[in-house]
């Protein structure tokens, strides 16, 4: 059984429409950070922030070590979400390093990058 306050990452924060993924990488704003290339667009005030995540198969090849990068993202998105104080964002997260780093390295900077999106305006 879940409890209230726990932090969840439920299927309707996940951007799966290919139309906003396209919309994402063509005109989202850019936010560089060490480990990540990240994609904004704004959308409306009352809608929840969605995410996507994904590791380039060119920099890491293997599909096992690109999963486990995948997860330790959305771990830390999912730890950090409460921390974006803007609603309505449509964000892309791509994993932009070609080596493998732990959760401690990339859990500090998606917290940078959750500051960095908080101060656009």
């Amino acid at each position: 059984m879940r409890s209230k306050g726990q932090n969840l990452f439920p299927k309707t924060e996940k951007i799966s429409n290919k139309k906003v993924i396209q919309k994402l990488f063509d005109d989202g704003n850019r936010i560089k950070s060490s480990f990540f290339d990240i994609r904004i667009i704004s959308g409306s005030e009352g809608e929840i922030n969605q995410v996507l995540i994904t590791a380039s198969k060119n920099k890491i090849k293997s599909a096992v070590k690109r999963n486990l990068i995948k997860r330790r993202i959305r771990e830390s998105y999912r730890i950090n979400k409460h921390l974006i104080k803007k609603k309505g964002l449509k964000i892309g997260i791509i994993y932009s390093e070609t080596k493998i780093m732990n959760f401690q390295e990339i859990n500090k900077s998606f917290e940078y990058v959750i500051r960095k999106i908080n101060s656009n305006d």
